[in-house]
Order: structure tokens, then sequence, then C-alpha cells
């Protein structure tokens, strides 16, 4: 009897579950994440029409060393790459950081939506086949303050290089860690972007990382200066190889 009773509960509570939701879309139907137009399909986070301009960045028209859209088109190389030997072998992002690409990683960073850093996840892993890079052994988030993240319950770079650590089989690896630095860069110059130190950063896995490929993660890359002073840290352990990718490139 008490079996019965607690199904019958189980069945009363999935019904009130499904009551909730539909009042919910009845009050607050679904709107698309960019543009604010309603939903049909209540999974998606955009349109039809902006879902469609999610369009991944051709590498071939970029800088191959650090993804900018201006590079000389004789030499293949951005003038700063021409000017000086980047830190990293190679970054790249899936998206300019425009229009919908924008939106979602605000909304995921901001917005309280983790959820939305495998969808993201899936467009950097296709992105990631479209390049001519190799396997990495680690892919390792860049890491957020100890009280960044505790006021955001989470740090979005994680949450992506979970998910893309599951895409490409690869294991990830948590050992860059924040220990000082504990601001915000969103809203700084470049030139308070650049002033971010290496000593910011710690490595604290003891993994062998000698002749390993490393690829970095992170949500946007402004500047890059984020990822190479990671690089920097992360060039002591001896590796192979290190690269870095985004969701999006911040559009100078």
């Amino acid at each position: 009897m008490a079996k019965n009773i607690h199904s019958q509960a189980h069945k009363l509570l999935r019904f009130a579950k499904h009551c909730s939701k539909a009042l919910l879309y009845l009050v607050f139907p679904p709107i698309c994440l960019h543009c604010g137009d309603p939903i049909e399909e209540k999974s998606l986070i955009f349109c039809c029409d902006c879902l469609g301009r999610l369009e991944p960045i051709d590498p071939l028209e970029r800088c191959p060393y650090c993804f900018s859209a201006d590079f000389y088109l004789e030499k293949k190389v951005c003038p700063e790459c021409f000017r000086c030997t980047p830190l990293l072998n190679r970054i790249a992002a899936a998206f300019d950081y425009i229009g919908p690409a924008a939106d979602l990683v605000k909304e995921m960073k901001y917005g309280n939506r983790p959820y939305l850093a495998k969808g993201a996840a899936a467009y950097m892993a296709a992105q990631f086949y479209r390049l001519d890079w190799p396997t990495p052994d680690y892919i390792i988030p860049v890491p957020l303050p100890l009280t960044r993240w505790i006021q955001r319950g989470y740090n979005q770079s994680h949450l992506l290089a979970e998910s893309l650590s599951k895409f490409l089989n690869r294991p990830l690896l948590n050992g860059l860690h924040r220990i000082c630095g504990d601001f915000s860069q969103a809203g700084l110059s470049r030139e308070q972007r650049m002033a971010l130190s290496p000593s910011s950063f710690r490595f604290t896995k003891k993994v062998n990382l000698e002749d390993k490929c490393l690829l970095l993660v992170d949500d946007v890359m402004t500047t890059g200066s984020t990822l190479r002073c990671c690089a920097e840290i992360l060039l002591e352990e001896c590796p192979k190889s290190i690269y870095g990718l985004t969701v999006c490139r911040a559009i100078k």
C-alpha cells in the first residue's frame, strides 16, 4: 500500500510540474535570446533567423596565430604576430563577439544559465575539427578568482572545457588557479588588459606536462592577455605545444 501511495504521489508531482511549466510558458512564453521574437520550440534559445546567423569564423580568413581579421594576405599573418613570435602556437575562436554569439556568451556568463556552455562547446568542437591542430593531451580551462567563482556559482570556462573534453574525447585538467587579480576585465581598456601579469596564475597539479600538447579554453578572447599569461605559466612545465580556443573573439 505504501508503494502504491508513493507511486500516486510521484504521478501527482509530475502532473503538478507539467501544469506549472504550462502556466509558465503561458505567462512568460519563450523568446529569442537575441531579437526577442517568440520561439515555438521550447528547447531552443534562438529563433530560426538568429540561429542561422551563428556562422562560425572561416579559419582561412584569419591570422593563423591569433585569429585576427587584420592580417597580411601575402604573409598570411597579422601585423602583431609578424612583429613578434606568439607565445601560444595557435589561438582560434568559433565566432566573432557580435550578434547572437555575443548574447550566447553574455547569457551563459552573466545570466545564470550555465547549461548554455554545452551548446557553445559544440560549436567550439566543430571549429576545432576545421583547424589543422594536433589532438591535445589535456584540455585546460582558464581559471576564475575564487571570490568570483563563489559569487557566480560556476566558472564558465570550466564548463566549456568540460563539455569540449567530452566532444573531443580528451582528458580535462583543472591545474591552473587564479591567485590574485580579483576583478572583472569587462570594460577595461586594451592597455589595462595587457597589464595582466602571469604571476596572477599558478599551476598546482602534479602532472607531467613535458612534451604534451595542451589546449587552453576560455569564453572570450579580447587582447589575448589572459591566454598568454596562462601559457607563460604552463611553459614552465615544458609542454610540446600550447593552443587556445574560445567561443568568441572580440572585434577591434
